[in-house]
């Protein structure tokens, strides 16, 4: 290889380096997690309609998986990773904040379950040679500086047959693109955390911040999925209204919802 491609691949990984590490430092602050934890999107996940509507949507996507392990990554609390538990799936959950860790944990308790969590980078899942019938990821491709790099590597810790899932949500319709400032400023309130024009900077560096479920199609069919598919959440809207028709006070969301599978 030419040594000026090659100073050119080192230079962009070190790039994506300092990117993660501004972002790890964002997620990991403590107001931050306990407002996600405890607001914003995640309050529907409390809710056994709503959660239920996410679980029976879950279940559909991965019918005649290979196998019980699921591994959930940019797991955050282990939303998604604790309803894999619940559908009787071996999960382990990996992040590179300890904060959200320590939350996953604290959930998985309360909800009796045995969960596995790893601190760790998504692009690059530290599990060795394991493999998984499942993967699956949510918010997580618009945080990463490599997200084609990422989902290929998905691919490689996926068993024959295994279904990778990306989660995602579109914005309501007629809002504005959301920019990257606005993005990071729909996460749940942070008063001890706000972005700063280093975040600011950091997220304009990210190639998928507005992607789309049609986008993830082209990428997963890239890294060599077959059977792609777009799956609705059947009865999450009005699971979501009758949240808020109980707790006015709630921050549910107002965004659409998917899940995009693949099978391997």
């Amino acid at each position: 290889m030419h040594p000026d491609v090659l100073n050119g691949i080192t230079a962009d990984f070190e790039t994506a380096r300092k990117l993660k590490a501004v972002f790890r430092e964002g997620w990991s602050h403590p107001e931050r997690v306990a407002g996600w934890v405890k607001g914003g999107l995640h309050a529907e996940f409390h809710d056994e309609a709503c959660r239920q509507a996410w679980k029976d949507a879950l279940s559909e996507a991965v019918q005649l998986a290979p196998s019980d392990r699921a591994l959930d990554l940019g797991t955050g609390p282990g939303t998604i990773a604790s309803m894999w538990a619940e559908l009787g799936f071996r999960t382990t959950g990996i992040d590179f904040s300890p904060g959200m860790l320590e939350a996953g944990h604290k959930l998985a308790t309360s909800r009796g379950l045995n969960l596995e969590f790893i601190e760790g980078d998504a692009e690059d899942p530290p599990v060795g040679d394991q493999s998984f019938g499942v993967i699956s990821t949510r918010f997580v491709l618009y945080t990463l500086p490599h997200p084609g790099y990422a989902v290929r590597r998905w691919v490689q810790l996926l068993e024959p047959g295994g279904k990778l899932l990306l989660i995602g949500h579109e914005r309501p319709d007629n809002s504005p693109p959301p920019t990257p400032t606005t993005t990071a400023l729909q996460a749940p309130p942070k008063r001890g955390w706000q972005v700063d024009d280093h975040y600011r900077s950091a997220l304009d560096q990210l190639p998928f911040m507005d992607h789309k479920p049609t986008d993830l199609q082209v990428v997963m069919e890239a890294a060599g999925l077959s059977e792609i598919r777009r799956l609705p959440i059947a009865g999450l809207e009005s699971a979501r209204e009758q949240l808020r028709q109980r707790d006015a006070e709630v921050a549910v969301g107002t965004s659409h919802p998917y899940i995009v599978v693949g099978r391997k």
